[in-house]
């Protein structure tokens, strides 16, 4: 399926609910309708519901069941304005202007920004780093008095890693919270997020040291101090940099409890920031296809 490039071409292609209920289908199910229980691919149309009754075993199927939208009493169209404002537009908007957009409550738009942003986690395997990954640790929160750096009290510790480009860019990102900067942690992060093989860059912090040890030709780099960390490892420290004035710009600030979901959508807009014009398509067919439902419980205690 394509997608809209605009929002005038989006205001055009999604007009009704008819419409967007049209497109669910073809996201779900791009070959023609496959009954979820049987596999048999013909169907009647319920007539005053919009189902579809499997004509071998008789199977009633919803084209929203096993989705994000499972059980939603919003408008389909308001679903995809909102999976439109925050793929297609270059800075996404929070919960708060989202339901200000949408003309919803704000724990409805929280919710419903918190199941797309779900959808957007990263699966496992997907997009590994390879070639020269440049790796370090950061710490995201609040201020707060005391140690700065590793160490500092109140906030999260998260794991950066880049893949640069055979012409020295950045490629690909990964942002993992960890429970602390302990060689165990870093090396659980560093297995999940690289392929074996590749070259792991890093400062001559010693929990680094086991990560040899893991498939990767680990080659620290030594610090002489904090000022020039920068220059050893430029886009671990760009990355945690946009993302942390991301958070300021758009959200002031987020818990320790949901900050894996933000560095998820973060990583996700980042690493498919070539096809900004074609996020929404993926984004929703994520959403369709390979999100299973979720709750507002399931998210608060996440």
């Amino acid at each position: 399926m394509n997608g809209p490039k605009t929002m005038i071409e989006f205001m055009e292609m999604y007009k009704t609910e008819e419409d967007c209920h049209q497109a669910l289908f073809e996201h779900r199910w791009p070959e023609g309708f496959c009954c979820p229980r049987c596999g048999h691919d013909r169907a009647y149309t319920h007539k005053k519901r919009p189902l579809y009754e499997c004509t071998a075993c008789g199977h009633q199927a919803s084209v929203t069941a096993g989705t994000i939208f499972q059980g939603t009493r919003v408008d389909l169209k308001k679903w995809f304005l909102a999976i439109y404002l925050l793929s297609a537009t270059k800075k996404p908007v929070s919960s708060a202007e989202l339901g200000r957009q949408l003309g919803i409550g704000h724990q409805t738009a929280w919710t419903m920004r918190r199941k797309i942003m779900h959808a957007m986690s990263r699966r496992q395997g997907e997009l590994m780093l390879a070639g020269v990954v440049e790796m370090d640790e950061s710490y995201v929160g609040g201020a707060s008095k005391g140690i700065r750096g590793r160490g500092a009290e109140g906030k999260k510790p998260v794991a950066v890693m880049c893949e640069q480009n055979e012409s020295g860019g950045c490629s690909l990102a990964h942002m993992q919270v960890i429970d602390d900067v302990s060689g165990l942690s870093l090396g659980e992060a560093a297995d999940s997020y690289v392929a074996p093989g590749s070259v792991l860059a890093t400062d001559g912090f010693p929990s680094y040291l086991p990560v040899g040890k893991l498939g990767f030709d680990h080659q620290p780099l030594v610090t002489e101090g904090v000022e020039n960390a920068a220059d050893l490892l430029p886009w671990v420290h760009i990355i945690i940099s946009n993302f942390k004035r991301w958070i300021l710009d758009v959200f002031h600030g987020v818990s320790a409890k949901h900050l894996q979901s933000y560095l998820d959508e973060f990583c996700y807009r980042f690493n498919r920031r070539a096809q900004r014009t074609d996020l929404f398509r993926r984004v929703l067919n994520r959403c369709v296809r390979f999100t299973k439902p979720v709750t507002y419980g399931e998210l608060t205690v996440s």
